[in-house]
């Protein structure tokens, strides 16, 4: 197992060494039951200090993933999905003024599950899909704030995926997913732009093709985030001098 794990290089050394662990976990490299390395060992693997390395574990004993055993060592505790998503998520949360982290975990997700998706909707959801976008399309031409709306679209794709790891993940980041809608997709030719790259989504799914599904949802994503990213660069750039 060790070889499977990195040095550590980011300032937020615990969050990182969480992030790891959690990954074996998932990938099944380590399993319920299991007992991980000793403190010192994964101060050695991860080239940081065992005060970071205690206070990952503290972190991942009180999310319930692991469990210390006095004079024996930690445990894995289980791995059911909320376990292995919830703290991760937490993670995520206390960085969500970072939109580049949250994109790249949106980018990461739903382009997969708009291809199961499309690979598995029956005719009369993806005409609920098409309704929702329907909706959306009359809410901008009147003005209306479509976050919610927006969401729901993206949400369908991801009950329609059947997967229920990936739904977790999506659903316990969407608070911070409704955040970028917020605050970046209101203005301008924004709205105009969310619309298309559904219509593109939904034209994938009305032609079976998973894989286009797959990438017209990331192209959706990468356009978005373009937009958000350049208006936060915007906002924090100072004044220039008179």
């Amino acid at each position: 197992m060790s070889d499977q794990l990195q040095e550590v290089k980011k300032e937020k050394i615990f969050q990182e060494i969480v992030r790891q662990i959690h990954h074996l976990i998932k990938s099944g490299s380590l399993k319920a039951g299991d007992k991980l390395p000793p403190e010192r060992d994964l101060a050695r693997v991860f080239k940081v200090s065992r005060a970071s390395v205690r206070e990952a574990i503290r972190y991942l004993e009180s999310s319930g993933l692991v469990r210390a055993r006095v004079g024996d060592g930690t445990y894995v505790e289980t791995d059911t999905v909320e376990n292995i998503i919830e703290p991760l998520a937490s993670i995520i949360s206390g960085e969500k003024e970072n939109l580049s982290e949250i994109f790249a975990i949106r980018k990461m997700v739903e382009p997969h599950l708009a291809f199961l998706a499309a690979a598995k909707a029956s005719d009369t959801q993806i005409a609920e899909l098409a309704e929702i976008l329907q909706s959306q399309k009359g809410m901008v031409e009147n003005g209306i704030k479509f976050t919610e709306i927006d969401y729901t679209f993206h949400l369908k794709i991801a009950v329609l995926s059947g997967s229920k790891v990936y739904l977790k993940l999506y659903t316990t980041l969407a608070r911070m997913i409704n955040q970028t809608r917020e605050e970046f997709l209101q203005e301008g030719d924004r709205p105009h732009r969310s619309i298309e790259g559904h219509q593109f989504i939904l034209h994938a799914f009305s032609s079976r093709e998973p894989a286009k599904a797959r990438l017209a949802m990331l192209t959706h994503l990468r356009t978005i985030e373009k937009e958000a990213l350049k208006e936060s660069t915007d906002i924090r750039a100072p004044a220039s001098p008179p």
